[in-house]
């Protein structure tokens, strides 16, 4: 399965780095010229995630909110491969949204509120804050880029007729849960801890 995932997808998430660079690198004018249309979807996502989070959440909360929504949306992304088109598409959007969000979200109050512990729990320091916060790119995104780079693999096979969708997903689908999605849990941790040891 580990070979299966990292070694024969290699390539193909090296291909959705590479699109993803391009998704980024297109969202500059977005947030330049604040093209609120494009950004509607991305800040309406975030919102979500932190109604779903609340005011004043649990460090377990947090990391609980942060990992099923990401293992959700990427495990989208890989099913998205009904043709290897689809998530080729996707992983520049997924690209133009954290560009956007990154940009433009410290124009909403609301948005740039970093969710504080409750009375009494643990704050993480601040060297440990800095540690997390270079871990999450190095977790997450490389479960991004596989996940598309799967989703791109059983486009191909479902177009040539190789395997059916649901058989390709299937074989896919145990592999996300085995290996990607506890990878997930672990960069949320790290998220969390990250955002909490910066607050004020």
């Amino acid at each position: 399965m580990i070979e299966f995932v990292f070694k024969e997808h290699f390539r193909l998430a090296l291909h959705a780095a590479l699109l993803f660079a391009v998704g980024l690198f297109a969202s500059y004018p977005v947030v330049k010229y604040r093209v609120r249309w494009l950004a509607a979807v991305p800040l309406a996502l975030l919102r979500f995630v932190l109604r779903m989070i609340g005011p004043s959440p649990t460090l377990a909360r947090m990391a609980g909110v942060t990992w099923a929504f990401n293992s959700v949306v990427m495990f989208v992304y890989m099913a998205s491969g009904f043709h290897p088109l689809l998530p080729k598409v996707l992983g520049v959007w997924m690209g133009l949204n954290i560009g956007t969000v990154i940009g433009m979200a410290p124009d909403y109050e609301e948005l740039r509120t970093v969710r504080r512990p409750a009375d009494g729990q643990w704050a993480p320091p601040p060297g440990l804050a800095r540690v997390c916060a270079l871990l999450v790119p190095v977790l997450e995104l490389p479960c991004f880029f596989y996940a598309v780079a799967m989703g791109m693999s059983m486009g191909q096979q479902v177009q040539s007729g190789a395997l059916p969708y649901l058989s390709a997903l299937a074989v896919r689908g145990q592999a996300y849960a085995a290996l990607l999605v506890p990878i997930l849990l672990v960069s949320a941790v790290a998220e969390v801890t990250a955002i909490r040891g910066s607050g004020p």
